[in-house]
């Protein structure tokens, strides 16, 4: 439609613009784009040097190691092909360091989900002392792990520790967290869920105030019960976010070398992939050589499931 009025008017009286013109015009945007452009790079710029410079190159670094026979004081020794891989594969002790790691990630990612996600449900209403308590459930991430890891040891003791103390004046019998494979796994899963929840409790609280109350309070009038509005429509909608933690919290169990290790002192029963990957490069005879190989491994293991995570957490978005 053909501009009209006063407007229409000036500009018939102005006449077209100089092609000149129009081209000084266009060439001082584009100039002012590339400046732009290249005043983001220079911003970037820093940090993707100091990235690939603790991170890219040293992982570069452990692949090239990985196929080299080394140790810590003379690193290169001569390529060796595949054969740190073979021996990794071959040990008994890797493959129970990933029975241990499954075992440890699976039980500390799903009992600190669970405990931060009933917390966070709890929470997010307006109950008495709620920011008291918020900051009280939060001490367990900021505690060093080296403080946190031995109270529970001091607490989990066989005799003088206080959950043995709780147990026997109940009557129970006492457990022996550290000698007892099964138990040591048990309190390794505790103590991991302990630091982790909190994480997960200040994620999904924010995720849950952002969730519109108009869709609960229609379901409540539906007749829906609590499960049902939780099953149906909460969580539905707060799963990317809870796929989002999943894999962080996979990454993280999976790479958690203090947690194992101080607390059970490096226990045998408490040996995950990073432990082991720690012992073969500072003690094995090719130690850098095959505890390079154990993290390849452990990287491309994160990598596919981190894949499949984050494919679970499109589709959450998709469908929400």
């Amino acid at each position: 439609m053909a501009a009209t009025g006063p407007l229409a008017a000036d500009r018939a009286l102005a006449g077209p613009r100089p092609a000149g013109t129009r081209r000084r015009s266009r060439s001082r945007t584009d100039l002012q784009t590339r400046r732009d452009r290249m005043f983001s790079i220079n911003l970037a710029l820093p940090s993707i040097l100091l990235l690939g410079f603790a991170q890219i190159w040293p992982m570069i670094q452990g692949i090239t190691y990985s196929f080299q026979k080394g140790v810590m004081a003379k690193p290169s020794q001569g390529w060796v092909g595949l054969e740190n891989y073979r021996t990794v594969l071959r040990d008994p002790a890797f493959w129970d360091a990933v029975q241990f790691t499954i075992v440890f990630t699976i039980g500390g990612v799903v009992l600190s989900y669970v405990l931060g996600l009933v917390l966070a449900l709890a929470l997010v209403r307006n109950i008495p002392m709620r920011g008291f308590i918020r900051v009280g459930l939060i001490l367990p991430w900021v505690v060093p792990p080296i403080v946190g890891m031995n109270s529970w040891r001091w607490m989990l003791q066989d005799q003088a520790g206080a959950v043995n103390q709780v147990i026997t004046f109940f009557g129970g019998q006492p457990i022996f967290f550290f000698n007892d494979p099964d138990m040591t796994v048990v309190a390794v899963i505790i103590a991991k869920a302990w630091r982790s929840f909190p994480f997960m409790l200040v994620s999904l609280m924010a995720t849950l105030s952002s969730l519109d109350d108009n869709i609960l309070e229609a379901a409540s009038i539906d007749g829906a019960n609590a499960w049902k509005k939780f099953w149906s429509i909460t969580f539905p909608q707060i799963l990317p976010m809870s796929a989002i933690l999943w894999v962080l919290m996979t990454i993280w169990s999976v790479n958690d070398y203090e947690t194992p290790y101080l607390l059970t002192n490096n226990s045998a029963n408490a040996r995950n992939m990073m432990i082991y990957t720690f012992d073969t490069s500072i003690f094995g005879l090719n130690g850098l050589g095959v505890g390079s190989a154990s993290a390849v491994i452990t990287l491309a293991v994160l990598g596919v499931l981190a894949y499949f995570m984050l494919k679970l957490q499109k589709a959450g978005g998709n469908e929400g």
